[in-house]
């Protein structure tokens, strides 16, 4: 029995510089990607700022060590996550200078197999974060753990295509000091920043069943009910951080982009996973929900009882029925939480 966790989310989101990729002479470019569209014509292509997979994913481990240190300290413990997690530098295991003592310890002597699951279980055991956000260790015997959560690119969605909107804003930085001494060139220095607007589809899915569950060799928990528990806590505050506070991309100091949710729908099921519809137009609230009816059907002929519960809120369309209806993001955070906490128990 493994609860799954999936959410989808439109977010309308203004003067954002949340992904930059590179700097051409003074010119500091938002991340592009290609993506494409259907018209009444056929398939077009068509390139639009977006945010990687790898910066949402960045900002949901720091999130998962900010709650850590909440959830641990409050409980008198020291949260299990390494050195280099800690201070948001996700080498996670990678090779031997960036694998934690204990880890050594434990794989000494050790070789193939028994080296390999003997290493992630004790990875699993010293840093929450690797356990899970994955890690690859890129060694000999290479071990990998996949992460237990993914995360796509946020691009604009298929129904705002055509707001979107991507431009260079121009500054000057200027040092009046510098021009009384004769620098005045140095003293002034013009500089652009591109920035992007749009209306963003975020995907996310967590596997709550596979925290603290080793995944090469043998699958087994290797965490006490106790701990494991806190390490889910630790996944759903992380969220709310994403979600709630926005917890995601960079130049955030002088470009803090103007960020509201617009939908989200939110499913967790057992013991088949479900995953909710991407937020391409407003209406993919009721994709969702169809989608589920169908999924029940097929599982009720296959004799398989699936707990499957959805959650959602709008201020672009009116959630269906048989849908759980929120009045804000929170509200739904807080009702998923509940009915994760749940299925954990039970299973």
């Amino acid at each position: 029995m493994k609860p799954l966790i999936s959410i989808s989310t439109r977010l309308l989101t203004n003067v954002e510089a949340l992904n930059m990729v590179e700097s051409i002479g003074n010119v500091t470019r938002h991340r592009r990607a290609t993506i494409i569209l259907q018209t009444e014509r056929g398939y077009r292509k068509v390139e639009v700022p977006c945010l990687s997979g790898e910066a949402v994913a960045h900002a949901y481990q720091e999130a998962l060590v900010q709650t850590a240190k909440v959830i641990y300290t409050h409980e008198g413990l020291e949260p299990p996550i390494c050195d280099w997690c800690r201070r948001g530098e996700f080498f996670k295991s990678m090779d031997n200078a960036h694998t934690m003592p204990r880890v050594k310890s434990a794989i000494k002597g050790l070789e193939g197999p028994e080296l390999a699951y003997a290493f992630e279980k004790e990875v699993i055991n010293g840093c929450l974060v690797e356990d899970i956000g994955g890690f690859l260790r890129a060694e000999r015997p290479p071990v990998k753990r996949t992460s237990r959560f993914q995360v796509g690119y946020l691009v604009p969605t298929a129904d705002a295509i055509e707001s979107t909107a991507l431009e260079s804003q121009f500054h000057v930085r200027h040092a009046a000091s510098e021009a009384v001494r004769g620098a005045e060139r140095a003293a002034q220095m013009i500089y652009y920043v591109e920035t992007g607007s749009a209306v963003y589809g975020l995907c996310f899915n967590l596997d709550i069943g596979g925290i603290g569950e080793t995944s090469m060799v043998k699958v087994e928990q290797v965490l006490d009910k106790e701990e494991r528990m806190r390490r889910i806590r630790t996944a759903l505050g992380g969220l709310l951080l994403l979600l709630s506070s926005k917890f995601f991309g960079a130049k955030r100091t002088r470009f803090l982009p103007i960020i509201e949710v617009k939908s989200i729908v939110a499913g967790i099921s057992k013991p088949i996973g479900f995953t909710v519809e991407p937020p391409n137009i407003a209406n993919f609230v009721e994709e969702t929900k169809a989608k589920a009816d169908g999924f029940r059907k097929i599982l009720e002929r296959l004799k398989i009882k699936e707990e499957l519960e959805l959650y959602a809120y709008s201020s672009e369309v009116e959630v269906p029925e048989g849908v759980i209806k929120t009045s804000s993001v929170e509200e739904l955070l807080e009702r998923l939480t509940i009915k994760t906490m749940e299925m954990v128990e039970e299973s």
